[in-house]
């Protein structure tokens, strides 16, 4: 984990994902376009801050928005028995204690990312996002 971790993303994202956020904060909240970006600039510096590897959970405040613990384990390669993935609200934490989705055992910090696997994830750019589309991954 890194700073940097959190500029590496599917390009697609920048397509479908941010645009329907944007709009999704926009419709739910009632905001106008100037101050939907806004959040999304605000929601950006919280992904930045998830991945530079400090070890802030932010007091009671983590019931509501996500912190770099919480984050790591997103990114954990030894997730719980029975689970594809945990922690997955990108901004707010509330989401995955809403869902029972949050996992946050210890706080060291020390553990080990990745999934299993990722020693044959393809190393460029064109089978990386080609991989997806593959059949029988795991």
């Amino acid at each position: 984990m890194g700073f940097a971790a959190h500029l590496r993303f599917h390009w697609m994202e920048n397509i479908f994902y941010k645009p329907l956020k944007t709009f999704g904060v926009m419709i739910i909240g009632g905001f106008e376009p100037d101050q939907a970006y806004i959040i999304h600039f605000i929601t950006i510096a919280i992904g930045h801050f998830n991945h530079a590897n400090i070890k802030i959970t932010w007091g009671p405040l983590k019931y509501v928005f996500n912190n770099p613990v919480m984050h790591l384990y997103h990114h954990a390669y030894v997730l719980p028995k029975g689970k594809y993935g945990v922690n997955y609200g990108i901004s707010l934490s509330l989401w995955d204690y809403i869902f029972k989705t949050n996992y946050i055992p210890e706080d060291s910090g020390t553990i080990e990312i990745g999934f299993k696997g990722d020693d044959k994830f393809p190393k460029d750019f064109i089978h990386q996002n080609l991989y997806g589309f593959k059949k029988n991954q795991r």
